[in-house]
């Protein structure tokens, strides 16, 4: 108490740290602190800044499919010739690979193409892990500032109508209140009730200081049940805001610095919330270091069997040995990180694995989609339910060239030529006339139920017509 004594009368007055705090002015700090602060609730809003980042790069995403889905058609296309070049060049490994790459490079495969957006990932992984480390620094000082300010506002003004002790503990109460709930009028009031305070004790209503989220108790702190916890210790302290301690990036004075970031002043301000068991907690209980991992597992999986498909992995070799590799060291290395670093990180590399594979599976079935309407397209047949009875609502069907020219007509148009030309029959009288000239009887079977045989659809007599052409 001595200690804080001092430092009022040298300050003389009770000047506010917190402003002067200097935030972080990057690309991403400014998204995450300000352009998103509609959203109090921070971990709401990193799930929120994930999936629009996530949408906002998904064209990558959808080219790297569309380039993997390319490759495993020209790997499919020319599997048969890479198996002769293979026994061709199967005792020399260099001459073999010479002569893959070069069919593949006039075929037009891609091996660079579909790593573009791997490598665009990677950046923003690595500067967004950067940027999320300096934001939660910043805000782990701020939070503690802003209780510090408090506690001198409620100090200064109980010190005039009670001992110095009693200043102390209204002082803790104050803080204690303003980190879980925030300040309000009518605990102001029941504040003066408790230790008698004059009618001009004031605080401003404010806001709670907590920055929680689902399970965890303080998101600037790791999602672990161990160490650190909810409520960090001075030596936690320390190592969270790790740089931000510094003038030249806290912005702070060196009297500001000396009077609230040292150890004494640190334990008597925080001292109930370090203290108070019920509330000062575990902070995680490793929900999201789990999910990372096993996101990051089915993120490799997924990526692996893709890459084997469009042919950039062999089943055998040293590129498959090194995806092994990678399955392994990439699980461990999310890992440490989301065991190392603020949650606020972690629960970043959750949302965004999952929305990864959520659009990894939409994409990848919205071009299988396409390549199915492309062969049926390419093979004859469109699109469209299996023919019924009602031909009002039959599809169209499209023929290659030579086909039976009744295929896809109505029943009635197909009953009205079904008879006997020679006869004439019920036929209308132009198909009368027609019929002396033309001794080719034929008959058609409308198939119902079901689309046609293909077999019977081209089993068709043109005969007549190549005896014209002669």
């Amino acid at each position: 108490m001595a200690f804080l004594n001092t430092v009022m009368s040298f300050l003389g007055e009770v000047v506010s740290v917190t402003p002067s705090v200097a935030a972080p002015d990057k690309m991403w700090h400014l998204l995450i602190l300000n352009v998103f602060d509609f959203i109090a609730d921070y971990g709401w809003r990193i799930v929120v800044f994930t999936v629009l980042l996530k949408l906002i790069l998904s064209p990558l995403d959808f080219f790297q499919r569309y380039k993997l889905n390319k490759n495993q058609k020209i790997t499919e296309r020319l599997k048969p010739t890479m198996e002769k070049i293979q026994k061709q060049y199967g005792g020399d490994k260099q001459a073999f690979s010479q002569k893959q790459m070069e069919l593949n490079r006039k075929e037009g495969y891609s091996y660079f193409s579909s790593c573009l957006p791997m490598i665009v990932t990677m950046v923003v992984f690595i500067t967004l892990w950067l940027s999320m480390n300096t934001v939660a620094q910043y805000m782990t000082l701020k939070q503690y500032t802003t209780l510090y300010d408090e506690y001198n506002i409620a100090y200064e003004q109980a010190v005039d109508d009670t001992s110095a002790d009693t200043a102390v503990k209204v002082g803790q109460d104050v803080v204690f209140k303003m980190y879980f709930d925030g300040i309000d009028q009518d605990f102001v009031t029941e504040l003066k009730q408790k230790y008698n305070l004059s009618d001009d004790f004031t605080l401003k209503n404010t806001d709670k200081v907590q920055a929680s989220f689902l399970w965890i108790d303080n998101i600037w702190a790791p999602d672990v049940p161990w160490g650190n916890r909810a409520i960090l210790s001075w030596e936690s302290f320390e190592t969270a805001i790790n740089k931000y301690k510094g003038a030249d990036r806290n912005g702070l004075s060196s009297e500001q610095i000396s009077a609230c970031l040292n150890k004494n002043t640190y334990n008597t301000v925080m001292h109930k919330l370090l203290n108070d068991k019920s509330v000062n907690r575990t902070n995680g209980y490793l929900i999201l270091p789990i999910l990372v991992v096993l996101l990051s597992v089915a993120s490799q999986l997924v990526s692996t069997m893709q890459q084997k498909k469009a042919g950039q992995v062999n089943a055998k070799g040293g590129m498959a040995t090194s995806m092994k590799v990678m399955m392994f060291v990439m699980p461990v290395m999310m890992a440490v990180f989301a065991i190392q670093y603020a949650s606020i990180f972690t629960l970043y590399m959750v949302v965004n694995s999952a929305t990864t594979l959520f659009f990894n599976f939409t994409f990848t079935a919205i071009i299988k989609a396409a390549d199915k309407h492309k062969r049926n397209k390419n093979y004859g047949i469109s699109t469209g339910s299996p023919r019924t009875i009602s031909y009002k609502q039959s599809p169209i069907i499209h023929y290659v060239k030579g086909a039976n020219p009744d295929a896809g007509k109505r029943e009635s148009e197909i009953i009205a030529r079904d008879y006997d030309k020679n006869a004439g029959g019920d036929a209308p009288a132009a198909q009368k006339k027609k019929s002396k000239r033309e001794k080719t009887t034929y008959t058609t079977t409308v198939v119902r139920g079901g689309r046609p045989d293909p077999n019977e659809l081209m089993n068709y007599d043109h005969s007549s017509r190549d005896k014209k052409k002669k």
